[in-house]
Protein backbone atom coordinates (compact mmCIF):
# COMPACT_ATOMS: atom_id res chain seq x y z
CA UNK A 1 0.00 0.00 0.00
CA UNK A 2 3.02 2.50 0.82
CA UNK A 3 4.13 1.74 -3.05
CA UNK A 4 1.02 3.02 -4.22
CA UNK A 5 1.22 6.23 -1.93
CA UNK A 6 4.53 7.02 -3.35
CA UNK A 7 3.66 6.07 -7.19
CA UNK A 8 0.53 8.76 -6.33
CA UNK A 9 2.91 11.32 -4.65
CA UNK A 10 5.38 11.22 -7.64
CA UNK A 11 2.75 11.62 -10.40
CA UNK A 12 1.56 14.56 -8.98
CA UNK A 13 4.54 16.38 -8.48
CA UNK A 14 5.42 15.10 -12.07
CA UNK A 15 2.27 15.69 -13.45
CA UNK A 16 0.74 18.56 -12.03
CA UNK A 17 3.89 21.21 -12.54
CA UNK A 18 3.96 20.30 -16.02
CA UNK A 19 0.04 20.55 -16.79
CA UNK A 20 0.17 23.92 -15.09
CA UNK A 21 2.85 25.23 -17.28
CA UNK A 22 0.70 24.67 -20.10
CA UNK A 23 -1.80 26.60 -19.15
CA UNK A 24 -2.88 29.62 -21.28
CA UNK A 25 -3.32 33.15 -18.65
CA UNK A 26 -5.37 35.16 -21.39
CA UNK A 27 -7.70 31.99 -21.47
CA UNK A 28 -7.52 31.62 -17.76
CA UNK A 29 -8.73 34.98 -17.52
CA UNK A 30 -11.39 34.80 -19.72
CA UNK A 31 -12.42 31.69 -17.57
CA UNK A 32 -12.48 33.72 -14.11
CA UNK A 33 -16.10 35.22 -14.69
CA UNK A 34 -17.46 32.81 -12.09
CA UNK A 35 -14.31 33.00 -9.39
CA UNK A 36 -14.45 37.01 -9.44
CA UNK A 37 -17.99 36.36 -8.39
CA UNK A 38 -16.16 35.61 -5.12
CA UNK A 39 -12.60 35.93 -5.67
CA UNK A 40 -12.73 39.31 -6.98
CA UNK A 41 -14.24 40.81 -3.98
CA UNK A 42 -11.77 42.28 -1.37
CA UNK A 43 -14.69 42.62 1.24
CA UNK A 44 -14.75 38.58 1.68
CA UNK A 45 -12.36 37.71 4.52
CA UNK A 46 -12.78 34.05 4.44
CA UNK A 47 -12.44 33.82 0.61
CA UNK A 48 -8.52 32.99 -0.64
CA UNK A 49 -6.94 35.44 -2.30
CA UNK A 50 -5.60 33.49 -5.76
CA UNK A 51 -3.34 36.27 -7.30
CA UNK A 52 0.29 35.74 -7.14
CA UNK A 53 -0.26 31.32 -6.03
CA UNK A 54 1.44 29.57 -8.66
CA UNK A 55 0.20 27.65 -11.49
CA UNK A 56 0.37 24.05 -10.10
CA UNK A 57 -0.77 24.94 -6.63
CA UNK A 58 -3.71 25.90 -8.41
CA UNK A 59 -4.30 23.14 -10.64
CA UNK A 60 -3.75 20.29 -7.23
CA UNK A 61 -6.21 23.26 -5.32
CA UNK A 62 -8.99 22.66 -8.27
CA UNK A 63 -8.09 18.61 -8.53
CA UNK A 64 -8.56 18.47 -4.81
CA UNK A 65 -12.39 20.14 -4.59
CA UNK A 66 -13.09 18.65 -7.60
CA UNK A 67 -12.02 14.67 -5.45
CA UNK A 68 -13.88 15.83 -2.60
CA UNK A 69 -10.44 15.98 -0.90
CA UNK A 70 -11.76 19.80 0.44
CA UNK A 71 -15.10 20.17 1.71
CA UNK A 72 -16.37 23.38 0.01
CA UNK A 73 -19.91 22.48 -2.12
CA UNK A 74 -19.99 25.60 -4.30
CA UNK A 75 -15.98 25.25 -5.21
CA UNK A 76 -16.73 21.02 -5.71
CA UNK A 77 -19.55 22.06 -7.95
CA UNK A 78 -17.42 24.45 -9.74
CA UNK A 79 -14.07 22.01 -9.73
CA UNK A 80 -16.52 19.49 -11.12
CA UNK A 81 -17.51 20.93 -14.36
CA UNK A 82 -14.45 22.19 -15.27
CA UNK A 83 -11.42 20.24 -17.29
CA UNK A 84 -7.87 19.71 -16.84
CA UNK A 85 -7.03 22.53 -19.35
CA UNK A 86 -9.31 24.70 -17.82
CA UNK A 87 -7.47 24.37 -14.60
CA UNK A 88 -4.02 24.51 -16.12
CA UNK A 89 -5.73 28.23 -17.55
CA UNK A 90 -6.87 29.64 -14.93
CA UNK A 91 -3.71 28.24 -12.91
CA UNK A 92 -1.37 30.15 -15.49
CA UNK A 93 -3.59 33.15 -14.97
CA UNK A 94 -3.53 33.18 -11.50
CA UNK A 95 0.28 32.73 -11.10
CA UNK A 96 0.50 35.97 -13.65
CA UNK A 97 -0.27 38.35 -10.96
CA UNK A 98 2.93 39.75 -9.40
CA UNK A 99 3.71 39.14 -5.64
CA UNK A 100 4.40 41.68 -3.69
CA UNK A 101 7.40 41.86 -0.87
CA UNK A 102 7.11 42.20 2.76
CA UNK A 103 9.25 45.25 3.53
CA UNK A 104 8.80 44.65 7.68
CA UNK A 105 10.50 42.46 9.67
CA UNK A 106 8.44 40.71 12.14
CA UNK A 107 9.22 37.84 14.83
CA UNK A 108 7.28 34.71 13.53
CA UNK A 109 5.21 33.75 16.72
CA UNK A 110 6.10 30.56 18.61
CA UNK A 111 4.71 27.38 16.18
CA UNK A 112 5.17 29.42 13.07
CA UNK A 113 8.60 26.95 12.44
CA UNK A 114 6.32 24.03 12.07
CA UNK A 115 4.83 26.07 8.78
CA UNK A 116 8.57 27.28 7.39
CA UNK A 117 9.54 24.15 6.32
CA UNK A 118 6.85 23.60 3.35
CA UNK A 119 5.48 27.63 3.20
CA UNK A 120 9.17 29.70 3.91
CA UNK A 121 9.63 31.63 7.28
CA UNK A 122 7.46 34.51 6.39
CA UNK A 123 5.20 32.16 3.88
CA UNK A 124 6.46 33.73 0.63
CA UNK A 125 8.90 30.49 -0.33
CA UNK A 126 6.81 27.29 -0.41
CA UNK A 127 9.35 24.60 -1.67
CA UNK A 128 7.28 23.33 -4.08
CA UNK A 129 4.98 24.72 -6.58
CA UNK A 130 2.29 22.53 -5.28
CA UNK A 131 2.19 23.80 -1.68
CA UNK A 132 0.58 27.30 -0.95
CA UNK A 133 1.66 30.75 -0.70
CA UNK A 134 0.13 31.99 2.54
CA UNK A 135 2.19 35.54 3.01
CA UNK A 136 -0.69 37.70 2.39
CA UNK A 137 -3.47 35.28 2.67
CA UNK A 138 -6.48 36.29 4.43
CA UNK A 139 -6.17 35.49 8.37
CA UNK A 140 -9.81 34.67 8.67
CA UNK A 141 -8.88 31.86 5.72
CA UNK A 142 -6.37 30.53 7.26
CA UNK A 143 -7.74 30.13 10.64
CA UNK A 144 -10.81 28.39 9.03
CA UNK A 145 -8.18 26.36 6.62
CA UNK A 146 -5.99 25.46 9.98
CA UNK A 147 -9.57 24.53 11.27
CA UNK A 148 -10.44 22.10 8.67
CA UNK A 149 -7.14 20.32 8.59
CA UNK A 150 -7.00 19.89 12.47
CA UNK A 151 -11.16 18.23 12.08
CA UNK A 152 -9.67 15.96 9.61
CA UNK A 153 -12.79 17.86 7.07
CA UNK A 154 -10.19 18.63 4.46
CA UNK A 155 -7.77 16.22 3.76
CA UNK A 156 -4.30 16.57 3.28
CA UNK A 157 -2.10 14.24 5.54
CA UNK A 158 1.27 16.52 6.19
CA UNK A 159 -1.43 19.98 7.09
CA UNK A 160 -3.79 17.56 9.23
CA UNK A 161 -0.49 16.42 11.43
CA UNK A 162 0.88 19.71 11.42
CA UNK A 163 -2.07 21.32 12.34
CA UNK A 164 -3.59 18.24 14.88
CA UNK A 165 -2.09 19.75 18.62
CA UNK A 166 -2.66 23.70 17.71
CA UNK A 167 -5.34 25.17 19.71
CA UNK A 168 -7.84 27.92 18.27
CA UNK A 169 -5.22 30.75 19.97
CA UNK A 170 -2.40 29.58 18.56
CA UNK A 171 -4.52 29.05 14.84
CA UNK A 172 -5.49 32.66 15.55
CA UNK A 173 -1.91 34.06 15.79
CA UNK A 174 -0.26 32.18 12.70
CA UNK A 175 -3.05 33.32 10.71
CA UNK A 176 -2.64 37.07 11.84
CA UNK A 177 1.06 36.85 11.58
CA UNK A 178 0.96 34.85 7.55
CA UNK A 179 -1.86 37.56 6.97
CA UNK A 180 0.38 40.42 7.62
CA UNK A 181 3.15 39.18 5.20
CA UNK A 182 3.07 40.48 1.98
CA UNK A 183 2.62 38.64 -1.10
CA UNK A 184 -0.70 37.34 -2.60
CA UNK A 185 -3.23 39.83 -4.05
CA UNK A 186 -6.86 40.01 -3.81
CA UNK A 187 -7.83 38.15 -7.39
Amino acid sequence: MKWMHGILVAGIFCVGPALAAQGDPAAGKRKTVTCNACHGVSGFKSMPRLGGQSAAYVVEAMRAYKAGQRSHNTMRDVAGALSERDFADLGAHYAAFPRAQSTTEVVPPSGAERCAACHGTQGDQPVSPEIALIAGQNAAYIEQTLREYRAGSRVHPVMQEQSRDLDDAQIAELAAYFASRAALSVK
